[in-house]
């Protein structure tokens, strides 16, 4: 199984404050087990995980790199498995349009922008699972019906690639 991850943080530390179990620690353990990865709009990531990105063959297209180039499109690596799960952290799009979630960090992705980056990566493979998480609700219903919409978006295009 290979994983699209839309995300402000790229989540492949070790360990957490000694925890390896951790939010932030995810990803590596995904990696480590042979899973293949794909990041979309990472903006903050420590060495460790810049050295495990390499170390793993994650590929990866950093937010500032989508966002100042205007991409909406990404082709995946031609041998990146056929059978993809999408792990949605609200996070991933700029503050501005979600405010609402534990870590917002500035220079993320674009509502639109997201939503195509996945849709383009299911282009000829099959969704088999999805996620959308780190949503944090302040009182403001519009942040909620964000996230939800996302979760319709996503839920959409895993029905269209069931293969």
């Amino acid at each position: 199984v290979g994983i699209v991850q839309v995300d402000a943080h790229a989540d492949l530390r070790i360990a957490y404050q000694g925890e390896k179990h951790s939010h932030a620690s995810v990803m590596n353990l995904l990696v480590e087990e042979g899973n293949s990865l794909a990041q979309f709009g990472v903006r903050a990531l420590c060495q460790q995980e810049v050295d495990s990105r390499k170390d793993n063959k994650v590929f990866f297209v950093d937010a500032e790199e989508l966002v100042t180039k205007g991409l909406h499109a990404v082709d995946l690596p031609e041998d990146f498995p056929e059978h993809i799960y999408i792990s949605f952290d609200v996070d991933g799009l700029d503050p501005s349009q979600m405010p609402a979630t534990g870590t917002p960090v500035p220079g993320g992705l674009g509502y639109y922008q997201s939503l195509h980056l996945v849709e383009h990566a299911l282009k000829g493979r099959k969704c088999v699972g999805l996620d959308v998480v780190e949503l944090a609700p302040d009182g403001n219903a519009a942040w909620d019906f964000t996230a939800a919409q996302i979760t319709y978006r996503l839920m959409a295009a895993a029905m269209i690639h069931q293969g």
